[in-house]
This record gives structure tokens, C-alpha cells and sequence, in this order.
């Protein structure tokens, strides 16, 4: 990727992290950088005409926040001409995480599809989602953040790139305590939450009729919104303990980018788009339509147009933790071979195999056993992306070609590379 005088970037190498910042606002982009880690090591770069400063590369240099930092959000809006929240809801992951511990104990034997039993799913819905209701409710909700007594609290939204934070930023007034963070997404095998059924997993459509009388509607929304909140604290939690035990840091660590999903960006140049009309409440309204095209091959590089908008959108977004560490499983490979067998299919492709195993009208019950038998916890990207647990099923991700990450014998060379603003840099997704 080469950084042009049009977008008048540079690159800032930090703790084997690469930042872009403003070059005629070095320093305070250098600041902002240096307030947010608790260690500052620097050397000069030789003939630095761009980046004034870089760190010593070191492993695992981020700092864990802890679960009590760490908060699941959500918000529920109607609309008139703008957005307007009329409730939102909050799960502290460490009161969650020590709720399942409980339940854990006291049922060893309950598996993850069972309900849960409704003595603890009242507790869960009462004690542990916190919900303020009214058109002031993110004010509410800040102020009682306001009052814990933590350095740094981070909220993690379900869409935050794409709508969340802007009705977040868009009623913040007097409080600004809260750094707001957002995953946008996981790469990884769709997770089963006990939280969501089929009435959940729709989406609230009665924006319309909620305006007028929110409040006379509250027994419809509240459950939808607090297990919507509560099926992101869940899934950010069985996240957080694989990627503290893989690479020793948490989900706060590593939130950026935008959504891969199929509604992301990259549609746009597979599939061919229409406008086509769809009943709309008691009217009628256009939707775009799209259509795959065939024969297109889904793979992509640092050179295709789509993924440099992505990773344009990814600095914006949050930052890119790039460890110089390495981890690798087989284990796609035995789900592919479970559902080969099932599907009578000879392909090595997931995506085509788990498209022929959702439409198969075969009877699932063994190739579900098969599957559950697998120890799959770390297939992921450790790069989350639009957390929207009653949506995850509905995705497809693209394959990105991806490059190891550079050594540490490496760095002169990339800074040199940098500093004359011609690289070629290949993420990994």
C-alpha cells in the first residue's frame, strides 16, 4: 500500500503496530499514540522524512483491560427524519462471566444449546443487564458509568462502526469519560447462544409505530433489546478466554474494521444490483437487490481497490494488532471432512460445503454430533469484526490473500520502505 501526498498519511511505527497519522499533525498524532500504552522506548529513524520516531519491536507489548473495564452495549431508536434512542442496555462481562461461572457449577451437565434453567435466566435479565429507558437514556446510562471507580471503561457496540457510535457521539454532552471501542464482526464458525430464539434473531421492525408510544410498547422491546445485549456479552466472553489463552490478550485488544459480511463492502464488485420493490408497512418501497455474478473468483490482495478501502476504514476505525506470532490448526480441515461425508461433496472450499449442508434436507442430527465432538475454540481471527450475534448465521466471508507477519531483521528494511512512502504491505484478515 503506498501512501500518497493526496491523503497526506504517514506511517508510525509503534510497539509492531503500524499507525497512520496526519503529517501536518505529527505530534499530537505521536502523543495520542504514546498517552494510550504505559511504556515509552524510542530510537531515531536514519533519513526520516515522514515518521520521526519508532519503538523497538517486542511481543505481546498491549496491555490486558480487564473484564470489569468491559461493557456490551446496545440501543434501540425510532424514527422521525433522525435517529432517536428511546432505551439502551448494558452487560458488565465480568458480572456475566462470574453468572455462568455459578451456573456452570451448579449444572456441570448442561450443554451449551440447553436453556437455561429459569431461575438463573430471570437473574441474567434483572441483575445483569442494566437498561435506561427514555430519549435521555444514553445520558443515564454515561452518568452511572461515570460513577465507577475504573481508569478506563470500554463499551463494545453490536454496528458501531456503521451506526451505534454515531447515536452514541450524537447524544454525548457533558460526559466523555467512555472511550468507545467496537468489534464489527468475528471471523470464526457462528456461535449457538442460548439467549436467542426465532422471534429474537428478527429484527425490531416497529420503528414506525414506536414513535408515538414507546413507552405503552415497552413489554415488546425490553426483552428483545436486554437478550440482544445479553447474546453480545456471552459471545464476547467465550471470545475473550480463547484469546487470552492463545495470545495473552483480550478482545478489547484487537477491535477493528469494518463488517466482512455480505452486506460489507465487498458485494459491490461481485454482484450485479437492481432496485426492486417490497411491501413496506402499509405502503410500498425500492430495495436494492443483488445478484451474484458468476465465475468471479472471491479471492483478494492488498492490490484490489476493495481491500484498500478496507484498510483505509480499518485505521479509521481502531487500530490493527500485528504479532509478530504465528498460529496454525487443522481443524478446518476435520469439519471439511465431516461435512464432505455428509454432503457427497468433492470439494476442500468451506464456503461451498457449508452452502450444500445448510440447503441438504438430510437428516443433521449425526453430522451435528460429529462436529460438536471437535475442539474448534481457536478458529478465529483474533481481528473481530460487527458482533451481531442474531445475525451471524446469515454471513459470508470473503477469502483475503494474507502474508506472514515481517521479522525482526526485517525493520530497517520496512522502515526504509516507510519513510520513502513505497511498500507493499499485505494484512492478514
Amino acid at each position: 500500500m503506498k501512501v500518497t501526498e493526496e491523503l497526506d498519511w504517514v506511517f508510525y511505527l509503534h510497539k509492531e503496530h503500524f499507525c497512520l497519522i496526519r503529517r501536518n499533525n505529527k505530534t499530537l498524532g505521536i502523543k495520542e499514540i504514546e498517552d494510550n500504552y504505559d511504556e515509552n522506548v524510542w530510537r531515531t529513524c536514519i533519513d526520516d522524512k515522514t515518521v520521526t520516531q519508532v519503538s523497538p519491536l517486542k511481543l505481546n507489548v498491549f496491555p490486558t483491560i480487564h473484564d470489569d473495564c468491559l461493557y456490551a452495549w446496545d440501543c434501540e431508536t425510532y424514527n422521525e427524519n433522525k435517529a432517536i434512542p428511546y432505551s439502551c442496555t448494558l452487560v458488565n462481562l465480568e458480572k456475566l462471566r462470574k453468572m455462568f461461572n455459578r451456573i456452570n457449577n451448579l449444572f456441570p451437565n448442561l450443554k451449551p444449546t440447553d436453556p437455561i434453567p429459569e431461575e438463573f435466566y430471570n437473574k441474567l435479565m434483572t441483575n445483569i443487564v442494566e437498561i435506561f429507558v427514555g430519549t435521555d437514556c444514553i445520558d443515564q446510562m454515561l452518568q452511572l458509568l461515570g460513577k465507577i471507580d475504573q481508569k478506563r471503561i470500554t463499551l463494545i457496540a453490536h454496528n458501531a462502526s456503521g451506526f451505534d457510535n454515531w447515536i452514541m457521539i450524537k447524544n454525548v454532552k457533558k460526559l466523555t469519560q467512555c472511550p468507545l471501542k467496537m468489534p464489527r464482526g468475528i471471523l470464526s464458525l457462528p456461535l449457538t447462544s442460548s439467549f436467542t430464539d426465532e422471534d429474537l434473531q428478527k429484527k425490531w421492525k416497529r420503528q414506525k409505530e414506536i414513535k408515538d408510544n414507546w413507552e405503552s410498547l415497552r413489554h415488546e422491546w425490553e426483552p428483545y433489546a436486554k437478550r440482544d445485549t445479553l447474546c453480545l456479552g456471552a459471545c464476547l466472553k467465550k471470545y475473550n478466554q480463547a484469546m487470552k489463552k492463545t495470545v495473552f490478550q483480550n478482545v478489547s485488544n484487537n477491535l477493528t474494521a469494518p463488517s466482512l459480511s455480505l452486506k460489507g463492502w465487498y458485494y459491490l464488485y461481485h454482484y450485479d444490483k437492481e432496485m426492486v420493490e417490497e411491501e413496506w408497512y402499509e405502503t410500498t418501497r425500492m430495495v436494492p437487490k443483488h445478484t451474484e455474478k458468476e465465475n468471479v473468483e472471491k479471492v483478494y490482495s492488498h492490490t484490489h481497490p476493495f481491500i484498500r478501502y478496507f484498510i483505509r476504514q480499518s485505521i479509521k476505525g481502531g487500530r490493527v494488532s500485528a504479532n509478530r506470532k504465528s498460529f496454525e490448526t487443522n481443524k478446518m480441515d476435520e469439519i471439511c471432512n465431516v461435512l464432505k461425508e455428509y454432503t457427497e461433496l468433492e470439494s476442500n472450499n468451506i464456503i461451498d460445503l457449508f452452502k450444500e449442508y445448510c440447503v441438504n434436507p438430510k437428516d443433521k442430527t449425526e453430522v451435528h454430533a460429529k462436529l460438536k465432538e471437535l475442539e474448534y475454540s481457536k478458529l478465529m481471527a483474533f481481528d473481530t469484526n460487527g458482533l451481531y450475534a442474531s445475525a451471524m448465521t446469515e454471513g459470508e466471508y470473503p477469502k483475503a490473500e494474507s502474508a506472514r507477519a515481517f521479522r525482526l531483521e526485517e525493520n530497517e528494511k520496512f522502515v526504509k520502505l516507510f519513510n520513502e512512502q513505497n511498500s507493499d504491505l499485505e494484512l492478514l484478515f
